[in-house]
């Protein structure tokens, strides 16, 4: 017989919320603003985004390091991607968010039943506006940074952080999130793993051979009758 949940995390990016202007928007006018064709795309900038955490400070010098890293690779002076990453730095306003549907209301059924807690891939300058403007920052009672407090996700690093600060074993804790990395990561540290399904063409790319999500959401909605009760 199943362990019974004891308390669920949650990812926040796609998850809980979306950026109203994509990454690749901002590029896109950053590179115009620059005055530069554009030389790297969102996805690659994302691809080695968590490779700069252990040298860098904050997501502006993590970009900045990043984007000039990236200008030499392509034949630009390095100064160029600098001045990308600043422009697209000034255009990102981490308080311009909208929730995923049934988000909010999914947040406050599950925490009527259980202590909550995120574990994001993100900067604590990036993640923490967001939370407040969801009107969510109370209701988690931990918030790990992934790739800032201890290594990024899919690590189960800070999987294993959030059941200390709960106070709960993995078995008994439920991990939702949109990604990969979440269901690899929740996975590799016990946790059962709710993924919210964004498409049907992430069918096929959800964890390792042999690892598959525990649950499966069409919607955030789901959780106010959450599947495994």
């Amino acid at each position: 017989m199943p362990t019974q949940v004891e308390a669920v995390t949650l990812d926040i990016d796609r998850t809980l919320c979306e950026y109203r202007r994509s990454t690749a928007d901002l590029l896109a006018e950053a590179f115009d603003t620059v005055g530069v064709d554009p030389f790297f795309t969102a996805g690659e900038y994302r691809d080695r985004v968590f490779r700069y955490v252990p040298r860098t400070d904050t997501k502006a010098e993590l970009r900045e390091a990043c984007f000039a890293d990236l200008a030499a690779e392509r034949g630009h002076d390095r100064a160029v991607g600098r001045r990308v990453a600043a422009v697209h730095t000034n255009l990102r306003d981490h308080r311009d968010v909208e929730p995923v549907p049934g988000a909010r209301e999914a947040v406050a059924a599950l925490a009527e039943r259980y202590p909550l807690a995120v574990v994001t891939n993100g900067a604590p300058e990036n993640q923490a506006p967001k939370l407040d403007e969801l009107g969510l920052a109370d209701r988690f009672e931990t918030v790990v940074h992934a790739g800032y407090d201890t290594l990024a996700k899919p690590d189960p690093a800070p999987f294993l952080d959030a059941l200390d600060a709960l106070g709960t074993a993995a078995p008994a804790t439920v991990h939702v999130g949109d990604g990969r990395d979440d269901v690899l990561g929740a996975d590799a540290a016990g946790m059962r793993t709710a993924w919210l399904r964004r498409s049907d063409a992430e069918l096929d790319a959800t964890g390792r051979p042999g690892t598959r999500p525990h649950f499966e959401l069409g919607s955030m909605r789901e959780l106010l009758d959450p599947p495994w009760e």
